[in-house]
């Protein structure tokens, strides 16, 4: 499972209240969509800040908070081995 999740504000975010919660301080407008730390975002939920998050209510929650799939390593790119002489 992805720690990481996006969730969509249903109210605005200030640089203090962002500052309460362990958040990166900007202002972030009603609707914007953030992609946070599931733990991060489960204290956004709990706050009420979460579209369509009920804390009380464990699918609603599941819901609003859409996991992030994590993308694969690159790989690194391959050098051509020099024989020994």
């Amino acid at each position: 499972m992805s720690d990481m999740v996006k969730i969509t504000l249903a109210h605005p975010i200030g640089v203090h209240t962002c500052r309460q919660l362990g958040l990166d301080e900007a202002e972030h407008p009603v609707g914007a969509e953030l992609e946070l730390h599931r733990e991060q975002a489960h204290r956004l939920v709990s706050a009420g800040y979460v579209v369509g998050a009920n804390p009380s209510d464990f699918a609603s929650v599941q819901a609003a908070m859409k996991p992030i799939k994590s993308k694969p390593a690159a790989a690194k790119p391959s050098t051509p081995s020099t024989p020994a002489s």
